[in-house]
Order: C-alpha cells, then structure tokens, then sequence
C-alpha cells in the first residue's frame, strides 16, 4: 500500500521552479517592511512566501525518492512534458502576462504597467472586441482607478521609477 508513485515529466524541475519562484517572492516580501514585526505590513506576505518554500523544498525531496517516467531523452522527455502536462497554451502565456505587471509595476509606476496590463487582458481574452476596445476598456478603467483611489480616497499609488521625474516636473 504504501508504493511509490512515478513522477511525471517536468515535475521534478517544476519543484525547483517553484522554489526559485518562493525564493523570489520571500526576497521582495522582506522588501517590503524586512523582519520588523509580525503585524507589519510585509509581515503576511513574508509568511506566504516562507510556507511556499518549505513546502517546495518538502516537494523535491519527496521527488527524489520517486522513479522517474521512462524517457530515453531530454528531448522525449521535453515533448511528453509539453503534450501530457501543459497543453493548455492559453494558461500558460497568462501566467507571463502576470509575471511581467509584477515586474514592470517599480519600474513603470501603477497607472502605465495597469493600463498595458489591462491592454493585453483584454485584447488577450476577449478577441472579438479588437484592439482599440482593449484601449478605450483599459483607458477608462485605468481612470476610474486613479480617481477613485488617488483622488478621493487619496491612496498613494507607485509612480514609478522611470516616470517619476515626468511626475515631478508636471507638478504632481
């Protein structure tokens, strides 16, 4: 009864992904108040990010114990991960649509990475509107944001690293 399972292709480098993808988390969680305090507001994202590397790391070394699948190749073993694992494309080009706000959000400051974000969403997700519906749905959303949260509930957003002298030297 207690027989152990075969891994199936690819999951032995999805456990060090998503180690790496903790790890990386963890650094900018720590970014965000350092170890200051539990209530802290990186307190949260510190203990999110610490449980899903222990558990990736609880993941590898189980995997470690388990056979592998029967591939005579890396390149067999590439096309049954791609064919068995991850045939929904779709899923998978918007987790890098995501991966990319989170990385531009610093450096492009909140009301240009959202607007591109919300651009490719829509365009992305809903094909049928075209392009310019993209825009003008993302233009309008993007404005809605930026008054309801900037201008009334007077919430700083990130201005950006890149776009902050264009800021200051507009007067705002």
């Amino acid at each position: 009864m207690n027989e152990l399972r075969r891994l199936l292709p690819g999951e032995t480098a999805f456990g060090w992904l998503a180690l790496a993808f903790s790890l990386f988390l963890f650094y900018h969680s720590y970014k965000i108040a350092g170890f200051s305090s539990l209530s802290s507001s990186g307190g949260t994202p510190l203990a999110a990010s610490g449980l899903m590397i222990v558990s990736s790391v609880i993941v590898i070394l189980r995997n470690r114990k388990s056979p592998s699948v029967g591939t005579a190749t890396a390149a067999e073993a590439a096309r049954r991960f791609h064919d068995e694992i991850l045939p929904f494309h779709p899923l998978i080009a918007y987790v890098f649509v995501i991966f990319a706000y989170m990385l531009l959000l610093e450096p492009l400051g909140f009301n240009l990475t959202s607007f591109l974000f919300l651009c490719v969403s829509f365009y992305y997700l809903y094909r049928q509107g075209g392009l310019w519906l993209a825009v003008w749905l993302s233009a309008v959303a993007v404005i809605v944001v930026y008054i309801l949260f900037q201008l009334i509930f007077q919430v700083t957003l990130p201005d950006g690293d890149w776009l902050a002298p264009v800021y200051r030297a507009i007067g705002r």
